[in-house]
């Protein structure tokens, strides 16, 4: 008597008990990292951190399957378009009433500040990473 299911490996079920372990790594990283400053142990906790992240990308690197299909790509791409879109926007919109506040006197905090130059920064980037990418593909 044949059978007619397919020997081998069942791959989706590994590609999630990569990425299972690939974040749990992390998870464990971010806990060790915020217990670790708890008690006042920064460098343990920075070493159990970079620990985690190296698993991370050990198992990212090593395994065996391919992690992330198509689907996956897609949906970051969609999800990448659209924080773009946000930020910017909110970029556009703050960032020029900015020195119109600071005219009428309200001086805005630090953290607003250094939240739109870090935005800034970001779109600095993304425009480099644009015009390098057309330049040399």
């Amino acid at each position: 008597m044949t059978t007619n299911a397919a020997q081998g490996t069942n791959l989706p079920s590994k590609r999630r008990k990569y990425r299972y372990a690939m974040y749990g790594c992390l998870a464990v990283g971010i806990a060790g990292y915020l217990l670790g400053l708890q008690v006042e142990m920064p460098l343990a906790a920075l070493a159990v951190y970079w620990a985690a992240f190296l698993g991370f990308l050990g198992i990212q690197r090593g395994s065996s399957v391919t992690i992330y299909d198509e689907r996956h790509h897609a949906l970051e791409r969609k999800a990448a378009k659209r924080t773009i879109g946000v930020v910017g926007a909110v970029l556009i919109l703050v960032g020029p009433a900015l020195p119109a506040l600071s005219a009428a006197g309200y001086e805005p905090p630090t953290l607003v500040l250094g939240a739109l130059y870090g935005y800034a920064a970001m779109f600095f980037l993304l425009g480099a990473f644009c015009i390098g990418m057309r330049c040399w593909k």
